[in-house]
């Protein structure tokens, strides 16, 4: 299943939020939302600065989501514990470990009631620990 037109312009602005601000490069980070009954999150691998409808995964919290990010547990613990919402996780540089890290155990995860206001927090927490990319826009 892939992302109503709406959703998919959510996703991409998001996605194309953290890229230019040097949050997330390449294929790291990944987004959701979740209305109270059905979740949409970023495929494992999508590249968040040119997100398209393909790169979305969606359905009901407790499905098995084929092609989800690896982080997808993440996510739905979030909106076990909080409800409906939006996480992002980005990787601001110093946030991932050089060696190999288990899923969920890297970077930076944001919670909030949409999706615009996760990112507006992820780049805040970045901005004010320093962590934005030099020459990134930020």
């Amino acid at each position: 299943m892939a992302g109503r037109e709406d959703e998919t312009d959510s996703f991409r602005s998001a996605g194309r939020t953290l890229f230019s601000l040097g949050l997330v490069r390449g294929t790291e980070g990944n987004l959701s939302i979740f209305d109270g009954t059905r979740i949409v999150i970023t495929r494992a691998g999508a590249p968040l600065e040119e997100l398209g409808r393909g790169h979305l995964v969606a359905g009901r919290l407790e499905d098995a989501l084929d092609g989800a990010s690896s982080d997808l547990a993440v996510h739905r613990g979030f909106y076990r514990e909080r409800g409906p919402g939006a996480v992002v996780h980005a990787h601001p540089p110093g946030s991932v470990p050089e060696a190999e890290v288990i899923s969920g155990e890297h970077g930076v995860y944001v919670f909030a009631a949409s999706l615009e206001r996760a990112v507006e927090l992820a780049v805040r927490r970045a901005r004010d620990k320093g962590q934005g990319r030099e020459g990134a826009g930020g």
